[in-house]
C-alpha cells in the first residue's frame, strides 16, 4: 500500500476521533455531574434518617471532592481567570481535611484566605462579574464541611450536625448544577 493512499484513511480516522472526543465531552460532563448529585444526595439522606455512618461519609467526601476538583478543573480551562484561585483551594483540600468546621467556613468558604497579605487570587471576588468563580471552589469546599459536621456527629450526636450535613451538601449541589450550566455553554 502506498503512502498516498493511507493519508485518507489516516485523515478520516483523525476527523472521527476528533468529533468522537467533542461528542463524549457533554456526556462525560453530565456523567461526573449525576454522580455527584447521586452521591451528594445519599449524605443529605443520611442526615435526614439520622444514620450518619463516618467511615462511608469519609468516602463518599472523598469522591465528590475528587468530582468537583476535575469539574473546577474544567472551569478554569473555559474561565482562565479564575486559575490561581481554583489552583488554590484544590491543593489545600489537604489542609482543610485537618481544620474544623468553623475554620473551613471562615477561612475557605468565606474566603477570608485570600483576603490575607499574598494570597490575593488575582480577582476582585466582591465583584459581581466575579461572583461565578466561587462556584468550583464551594463545590469542594461544601463536601468537606459536610464532613466536619458528620465528624462533630460521631463525637457527640445531634439536631446541629445533622442539620449542616443536609445544608451544606445541598449548598455544593447548587454549586454543581451552576457549574454544570457554565459548562454545557
Amino acid at each position: 500500500m502506498k503512502l498516498t493512499s493511507l493519508i485518507p484513511t489516516a485523515a478520516a480516522f483523525i476527523a472521527a476521533f476528533a468529533l468522537q472526543t467533542l461528542s463524549a465531552a457533554p456526556a462525560d460532563l453530565d456523567a461526573r455531574v449525576k454522580e455527584y448529585t447521586v452521591t451528594g444526595r445519599s449524605l443529605v439522606e443520611m442526615a435526614q434518617t439520622k444514620k450518619v455512618d463516618l467511615a462511608d461519609v469519609r468516602k463518599k467526601v472523598d469522591r465528590l471532592v475528587e468530582i468537583a476538583s476535575g469539574l473546577a478543573k474544567d472551569y478554569e480551562a473555559k474561565f482562565p481567570a479564575g486559575k490561581k484561585l481554583i489552583d488554590t483551594v484544590i491543593a489545600a483540600v489537604p489542609e482543610m481535611k485537618g481544620l474544623s468546621f468553623h475554620e473551613i467556613e471562615s477561612e475557605w468558604h468565606d474566603m477570608k484566605h485570600f483576603e490575607k497579605p499574598g494570597n490575593n487570587p488575582g480577582l476582585d471576588l466582591k465583584a459581581e462579574e466575579n461572583e461565578h468563580f466561587t462556584d468550583p471552589i464551594h463545590a469542594i469546599i461544601h463536601p468537606l464541611l459536610v464532613l466536619k459536621a458528620a465528624e462533630t456527629h460521631e463525637k457527640s450526636p445531634g439536631a446541629e450536625p445533622l442539620k449542616q450535613i443536609k445544608e451544606e451538601m445541598e449548598e455544593g449541589l447548587e454549586q454543581v448544577e451552576k457549574m454544570h450550566v457554565a459548562l454545557s455553554k
